[in-house]
């Protein structure tokens, strides 16, 4: 008998202990997205892709992505992980338009409606947001039916934040700050120049940290500063536990980590933790965390665990979100599935062969007539895959309103111009090494110093990397006059021909916004 109770007793005590031990740990993950740029529907990536790229660690590369599909993988990983007792939270860090037939037609409308119809919990601003004049975008701001986080933006008629700066979230017994951030690049964008201030990053997150500390036990910041700037904040913001990305596009399968400093603690991640899922909505981004208290009362990210979870043609499309989609795309659909060509294979990358970039700038060259092209890195902002051609995926490569501009400069103005932005060009060939050229030719020829040639690009390029030299308008969007050269072709084909290659500051220059 005595035995017996010794038994139970021993046996409620260690279900005390454990019930004391779960009551200091709670787990949670975020589902994460970033860039999205308006891809609701399936799309797909070339099948040779350079090799230790982004698109290489893809396991799937053809129809991937679209919303309805993502609305099923995460509603399965909501019901499972909360069925362990794990709180789920969705994400999306920004620019989730500008880029596709839906942006052009709607300005953000149908990806909003859809992203309220998926179940986000969270998302914060991106500059291709800001591409909107500011009366649309506060109309965007007041359409999500959930927090759209951003800090560093404030409205200058009134002095106060363009959209909710924070929030604070218990989850268990655990209390979390979450803050949005936008890039600063934004500042130069209409809706800025409409009317809003858009402060530094590192100085917003500091802020930030500093106002929500006080409150919250753990700091999550949702950014879309890009890569780069999200290691820096990291490094210069003390107290901020976790930094879901955009803006850069990177993928990061297993995320990246800063050291808060050299020191290794047994129960305690010391650092920041940083998340991106890439683009388009081809993966989904999932960050599973466990945080523990400590014997002082504190909470701290105990283990974590971040993957990128591909977005398949074997997942099902949620009905109501492809209802939502149906809704957008079917008045649209006989406009921009429109044939109008047809690409004799896949228009990839190979090195410094950017066959996209090379379609876009011998089009305008040939129908402008001139001697050269210019058009800067970021310009061109999708591949174009072997088959027929349709005017969305034209959209999908240029979904700017630029306008073909024409020039005349010299050779010496030619060479400067290559070396400091490094275009990707049509009717030239030239090797750049460490800023210096060892190699320059315009129809095959040497350039000559004096001679004068024409020349054409875009109007956004004309705007910063011709600045001194007289341009002339011709009226005519660049994506119009690609579509004129590829009615007449019919096929085109890529051209592989090495004509620009660059050694060193590979990713330097202006991007188109």
């Amino acid at each position: 008998m005595k035995a017996s109770r010794l038994i139970v007793f021993y046996l409620l005590s260690f279900l005390l202990l454990s019930s004391l031990v779960l009551a200091q740990q709670v787990s949670l993950t975020i589902l994460h997205t970033n860039d999205t740029h308006g891809h609701l529907l399936p799309f797909s990536y070339p099948s040779i892709v350079p090799a230790g790229s982004d698109l290489a660690g893809l396991k799937v590369r053809r129809n991937i992505g679209g919303i309805a599909r993502r609305s099923t993988l995460v509603k399965r990983l909501r019901t499972e992980l909360e069925a362990r007792g794990t709180t789920v939270w969705l994400m999306d860090a920004g620019d989730f338009s500008d880029g596709t037939p839906f942006s052009t037609e709607y300005h953000g409308d149908a990806d909003i409606e859809a992203m309220n119809a998926l179940g986000y919990d969270f998302s914060t601003l991106g500059n291709h947001e800001f591409n909107n004049p500011l009366t649309v975008l506060k109309k965007l701001i007041s359409e999500f039916r959930y927090p759209v986080l951003c800090a560093n933006a404030t409205e200058n008629s009134t002095g106060k934040p363009l959209a909710q700066t924070s929030a604070i979230r218990k989850v268990g017994r655990l209390k979390i700050g979450i803050f949005g951030i936008l890039t600063h690049e934004a500042a130069t964008y209409p809706a800025s120049k409409d009317g809003v201030t858009v402060t530094g990053e590192i100085e917003s997150a500091q802020s930030m940290v500093k106002a929500l500390r006080p409150r919250a036990d753990i700091v999550i910041a949702l950014s879309h500063a890009g890569d780069d700037m999200d290691e820096k904040i990291a490094a210069a913001v003390p107290g901020l536990d976790v930094i879901v990305g955009g803006h850069s596009h990177s993928r990061l399968p297993t995320g990246q980590f800063v050291w808060r400093s050299d020191d290794l603690k047994a129960k305690e991640v010391n650092g920041t933790i940083i998340v991106q899922a890439h683009q388009w909505g081809g993966e989904l981004g999932r960050l599973d965390l466990l945080f523990t208290k400590d014997e002082h009362g504190a909470w701290h990210v105990d283990r974590y665990r971040e993957r990128l979870i591909p977005v398949t043609p074997d997942i099902p499309e949620d009905p109501a979100v492809a209802t939502v989609v149906d809704h957008f795309w079917k008045p649209i659909a006989a406009r921009y599935g429109e044939i109008i060509g047809n690409a004799a294979d896949d228009f990839s990358e190979r090195g410094d062969d950017l066959t996209p970039y090379n379609l876009v700038a011998d089009s305008i060259r040939e129908a402008m007539g001139t001697d050269i092209e210019f058009e800067n890195m970021g310009g061109v902002r999708a591949p174009l895959v072997k088959g027929n051609i349709t005017l969305a995926d034209i959209i999908d490569m240029d979904p700017f309103d630029n306008k073909v501009m024409t020039f005349k400069i010299t050779g010496r103005q030619l060479k400067e111009i290559l070396r400091r932005s490094r275009p990707a060009v049509s009717g030239v060939r030239y090797r750049l090494e460490n800023g210096e050229l060892r190699e320059l030719a315009v129809d095959g020829k040497p350039v000559e110093d004096d001679r004068t040639y024409t020349g054409a690009t875009n109007s956004y390029f004309a705007g910063y990397a011709l600045k001194g030299i007289e341009v002339t308008n011709t009226g005519k969007a660049r994506r119009d006059v690609l579509v004129e050269q590829i009615r007449k072709k019919g096929t085109v084909t890529p051209a592989y021909d090495g004509r620009r290659f660059v050694i060193g500051n590979r990713s330097s220059g202006n991007t188109t916004p």
